[in-house]
């Protein structure tokens, strides 16, 4: 057993440092490096006769290239075949790719339109434009401050409209629009029935994209005086990385091991004994990293656990915790997928949104033992903190925060789909080398002439401080409604 347990170690060292880092080991840049030459910013001409609409080339920005190819063109059709579609889509449009790099770019656009878009509904694709494409468009855009400031240097009774040659609508009208400040916005378009994409890219005519972009124009209101770019809080996807054609090629070599790893650290946090299982679980390549020194559960005048509050990046945040501590914890979560409660190793509890019955219910947690609590409400990937509800403040004379990060490489382990979200703990376990770090920070008296609010928004700041984050006052009802278009409650049993 040792043998065999050495030979699987070695070969998902193998897999980790001689495979997928050397094709994904530039992905987690944000930012694309500056060099002294500046940008040069697209022209803005015109349109038509009118002095107070102007129209903008936004597609050399977009790709980073004034001359698309078949490369630059396959990470944002790739993420609408995965995301949207299925990893079997994605894979059929991977092993088209050694054909669409001889293709010519008219027909290789409209081969990978066709692979990613044919038979998705038309509102799951338009959910991938708002929610996860303009992630990507951030991270590989040439410079998005050029496009903002293209968007936003124009006189006030100007309207802007941002056309793009290459990409449909659907996929570039809301980073273009929300995010970079442009009044309109005009792309190809797919050919579509009433509710599913159904046929290739429509060809571009002159004529039919001038009256796109009047129509377009016509139904703004008044210019926006937002600061564009706009900050990226919120995203959705399940691919962490920049998807080039030789990254998904070693996602699609890795995903049967990663299977294999999930499975197999699923089985260390469950099945086998509390002291065994930070030695094993580092062994198959999970890291806990922890700092600071928790404060003793139970004081001598007070009786029951203590209540941890923590920042909220993934299911797993609570059993984090329980690691870092050394025993078992109790977790409360407002939306929980019945597989992650299934595999959980710590006993979990259902928040119903009634103030007065999760009191009641956290209360009863708390006289029992140690409670882990998220009082964001739902998680966020990047480094913003969501606003606290304040109850947790009325339910203990102390609170001790704890700052707790996360690292994801390939798979991101949020989502806000209902049936995606069940496996958001498999995803996250099936990274090559997920991360944790946890940080405890000095317990936070919750008395003495501060409100709840009040305490809630310090331990907010407190956080944020440990973290180097951006506390918010945004909430889950506004991730949601941009993410998934609704407010993210999920029914409850009642119990």
């Amino acid at each position: 057993s040792n043998r065999f347990a050495h030979r699987m170690l070695s070969l998902h060292r193998l897999i980790k440092n001689n495979l997928v880092s050397s094709l994904l080991g530039g992905h987690r840049q944000t930012t694309r490096p500056t060099t002294g030459t500046p940008v040069p910013l697209p022209a803005t001409r015109l349109l038509g006769n009118s002095k107070t609409a102007a129209v903008v080339d936004v597609d050399a920005l977009l790709l980073n290239s004034s001359m698309p190819s078949a490369a630059t063109l396959f990470p944002p059709f790739f993420l609408v075949a995965v995301e949207a579609g299925s990893f079997v889509r994605g894979f059929l449009l991977l092993a088209l790719y050694p054909l669409l790099r001889v293709l010519k770019h008219g027909a290789c656009l409209k081969a990978m339109a066709m692979v990613s878009f044919c038979g998705l509904r038309r509102n799951e694709a338009a959910r991938i434009g708002r929610a996860v494409l303009p992630k990507y468009f951030f991270k590989e855009a040439a410079h998005v401050e050029a496009l903002a400031k293209v968007a936003g240097e124009s006189p006030e009774e100007v309207k802007v409209a941002a056309v793009s040659r290459t990409f449909p609508t659907v996929m570039v009208e809301a980073f273009l629009k929300d995010y970079v400040g442009f009044d309109a916005v005009v792309g190809r378009e797919v050919k579509a029935g009433y509710r599913y994409f159904a046929d290739v890219m429509e060809d571009e005519k002159t004529d039919t994209t001038m009256e796109k972009l009047i129509d377009g124009l016509k139904q703004t209101e008044m210019k926006n005086t937002c600061h564009y770019p706009k900050p990226m809080i919120f995203h959705d996807g399940r691919l962490a990385f920049t998807p080039t054609p030789a990254s998904a090629l070693a996602m699609y070599i890795y995903f049967p091991f990663a299977i294999v790893l999930a499975v197999v650290r699923i089985a260390i946090y469950t099945i086998l004994p509390r002291r065994m299982t930070g030695v094993a679980a580092a062994l198959a390549g999970v890291r806990v990293r922890v700092t600071g020194a928790p404060t003793s559960a139970v004081d001598g005048a007070t009786a029951g656990g203590r209540l941890y509050v923590c920042n909220h990046r993934t299911l797993l945040d609570a059993i984090a915790i329980s690691s870092a501590l050394g025993k078992s914890v109790f977790a409360v979560t407002y939306s929980l997928g019945r597989l992650s409660e299934l595999i959980s190793p710590i006993p979990l509890l259902r928040l119903t949104r009634g103030r007065e019955e999760d009191r009641r219910r956290m209360a009863l947690l708390l006289a029992r033992g140690d409670v882990v609590v998220s009082p964001e409400g739902t998680t966020c990937r990047e480094p913003y903190l969501l606003r606290f509800s304040p109850l947790f403040a009325e339910l203990a004379d102390e609170v001790s925060p704890v700052a707790v990060d996360e690292r994801s490489t390939m798979f991101y382990g949020t989502s806000t789909s209902p049936i995606d979200k069940c496996f958001d703990s498999v995803y996250f376990l099936m990274n090559p080398r997920p991360e944790y770090s946890v940080h405890f920070l000095k317990p936070v008296p919750t008395g003495g002439q501060n409100s709840s609010i009040e305490v809630a928004n310090q331990v907010q700041r407190v956080l944020a401080d440990a973290l180097g984050f951006t506390p918010t006052a945004l909430t889950r009802k506004d991730k949601y409604m941009l993410l998934a278009g609704n407010e993210g409650t999920v029914a409850t049993k009642k119990s």
